[in-house]
């Protein structure tokens, strides 16, 4: 069975508002969770920007995963982890540490396109 980390984030401070979101979040997660078979060994919930790609969540959910806590990370929507151009840095590092990502729509590759390249003639030279 797979071991996975939830991951919630909202923009912003611990309002009320703010707390229902990432509680309705961590629910759905939950839920994803059970359905995909997967045992739940972590839950990160952030009240914080996405802006920065390099933030403590961001590094500790890496560490977690590279000293194999989990190998999967639930997620409401990829811009939880961050947005734009640092969403790529995130999917690299997670991607090496060998976790897969999921959000309800299905599994997200979050890995830059090159990434495969590398990985595929790294493989195909390893069989040589």
């Amino acid at each position: 069975m797979s071991e996975c980390c939830l991951y919630g984030r909202v923009d912003g401070a611990s309002t009320e508002s703010n707390c229902l979101a990432i509680n309705q979040q961590l629910t759905a997660l939950r839920s994803l969770a059970g359905q995909l078979g997967f045992s739940i060994s972590a839950e990160m919930l952030q009240y914080e920007s996405g802006l920065d790609a390099n933030r403590q969540s961001i590094r500790t959910l890496i560490r977690d995963a590279r000293h194999g806590v989990y190998d999967r990370v639930l997620v409401m929507n990829c811009d939880r982890l961050a947005r734009d151009e640092g969403l790529a840095a995130i999917g690299e590092k997670l991607t090496a540490a060998g976790v897969r990502v999921y959000c309800p729509d299905g599994e997200i590759d979050l890995a830059p396109a090159y990434s495969h390249g590398y990985f595929r003639v790294a493989t195909m030279e390893q069989t040589m």
